[in-house]
């Protein structure tokens, strides 16, 4: 049956998507596939409208010096692809998340917008080792449905709830019955103290109790700037995926100096809150096939109605 449902042989067979050696772990989207891989944007994109997001486009490629101030470099340097222009070494995005402070950062912020919670569709480029790609689970190029919340502290729970609410309506459309909750604690290698570990750690439990969840720990998997609420969906064999994840990261908004004016006048840190529902969209959309065994919904489907016709025998 897994054979049956294994998304690469499906793909191939309803014509939706294929690969290339000249880029490996980089899918190409037939019409069919884009058709679905659109329908799935569109899908977060109304979601987006009711739950306050508001979408920005950032930049591809950055100075390697935005990659040691966020902590990148000396963390993730092996899973960023490097170039150099003009004697200037250059990353290519592997994530969404330190653009987005810029984008906070252009201009003096009051407590008054906050929060503000910034939606985006980049390319991202990771270097996953040749060994162990995998179809549309395991690529080099992909999208996420990302998004970043800046807000108060005092936000921070009730931010952390409409995020869950959301990941159950998602799942519920996709009809993804069962899903576990893993609060990631603190790795090994990070960023920060254990002070502010503890309150970040202290502050996702928090949400998940006053959601009344139950949930296991997953001790040291936490991202290493901050603790994170793993989703893991079980498909149609009962098969585990980690999907959604919602992280708590106080370590990037003081690395990049960001602040607002409080109802004091003074200047305080606000809190960053690192959220994908889908993950990877070409993730989502191989586990989405197998779970369904290629017959996706009817609002989805790249052919929804066929035409036979009818012949003497």
């Amino acid at each position: 049956e897994a054979k049956r449902r294994d998304h690469r042989r499906l793909g191939k067979e309803l014509d939706l998507f294929s690969f290339h050696p000249v880029a490996p772990g980089s899918p190409f989207f037939h019409p069919k596939g884009a058709f679905i891989y659109n329908g799935l944007v569109s899908y977060m994109r109304s979601l987006y409208e009711r739950y306050g997001y508001d979408e920005v486009i950032t930049p591809q490629i950055f100075d390697v010096d935005l990659w040691h101030r966020s902590g990148h470099y000396e963390n993730y340097k092996e899973n960023i692809f490097f170039t150099e222009v003009e004697k200037r070494e250059l990353g290519v995005k592997p994530m969404n998340c330190p653009g987005h402070t810029y984008v906070y950062g252009a201009k003096k912020r009051s407590y008054r917008e906050l929060p503000l919670r910034y939606a985006d569709f980049s390319r991202l480029h990771r270097f996953e080792r040749s060994g162990v790609l995998s179809g549309l689970t395991r690529v080099r190029s992909f999208a996420q449905d990302d998004a970043h919340i800046f807000c108060t502290p005092e936000q921070i729970e009730e931010e952390v709830s409409a995020v869950l609410r959301m990941v159950n309506e998602v799942y519920q459309t996709f009809a993804f019955e069962e899903i576990r909750f893993d609060l990631s604690t603190r790795p090994d290698k990070r960023l920060g103290d254990d002070a502010t570990w503890d309150r970040a750690e202290s502050a996702l439990a928090a949400a998940l109790t006053a959601n009344k969840i139950d949930y296991q720990m997953n001790a040291g998997d936490g991202a290493f700037y901050g603790p994170k609420i793993d989703f893991i969906v079980f498909d149609a064999l009962r098969r585990p995926w980690q999907l959604a994840t919602v992280q708590l990261d106080f370590m990037l908004p003081e690395r990049f100096d960001l602040t607002y004016v409080t109802p004091h006048g003074d200047e305080a840190r606000p809190a960053m809150i690192h959220r994908a529902i889908l993950g990877s969209i070409e993730r989502f959309l191989g586990v989405l096939l197998e779970h369904c065994g290629g017959n996706l919904p009817l609002w989805l489907a790249p052919v929804q109605v066929k035409i036979l016709t009818i012949t003497d025998a």
